[in-house]
């Protein structure tokens, strides 16, 4: 009975780890995913360079733990890696952090110019990115 017990705690404690790392993940790939497309743009880079450098940070270690999750068929042991739910933890903090600092300089710019108050985040970003 002991036996059977230690192993089925064991599992778990990989299951509950395996779902965390699980919503972090889609946390930060919905996230990554939405910034990259304006992060890519040079004009919000050189307005935005301190969010910038950190979202380019982000996106290296995405692309790296993808890259290493493609060689690993198994799901259990690619998502279960030591240190990928801290990093994605991490990750998703510093997102979160450039989130924020993208919605003040949108804000700062409607503020100069009420009539962006009409527009959608991404319909402004668009024309700040052609500006």
């Amino acid at each position: 009975m002991v036996g059977i017990r230690n192993e089925v705690e064991r599992v778990d404690r990989q299951l509950h780890l395996f779902s965390d790392t699980l919503d972090e993940w889609l946390a930060c790939q919905k996230d990554w995913m939405y910034l990259k497309t304006i992060f890519t743009a040079p004009d919000i880079q050189r307005q935005l360079p301190h969010e910038a450098k950190a979202f380019a940070s982000v996106d290296k270690q995405f692309k790296e733990v993808m890259r290493r999750t493609r060689e690993r068929t198994n799901a259990m042991q690619a998502a279960t890696t030591p240190g990928l739910l801290e990093a994605f933890q991490k990750s998703n903090e510093v997102l979160e952090t450039i989130s924020k600092s993208l919605e003040d300089y949108l804000e700062t710019k409607r503020m100069a110019f009420p009539r962006f108050y009409f527009l959608s985040n991404d319909e402004l970003l668009d024309i700040l990115a052609q500006a």
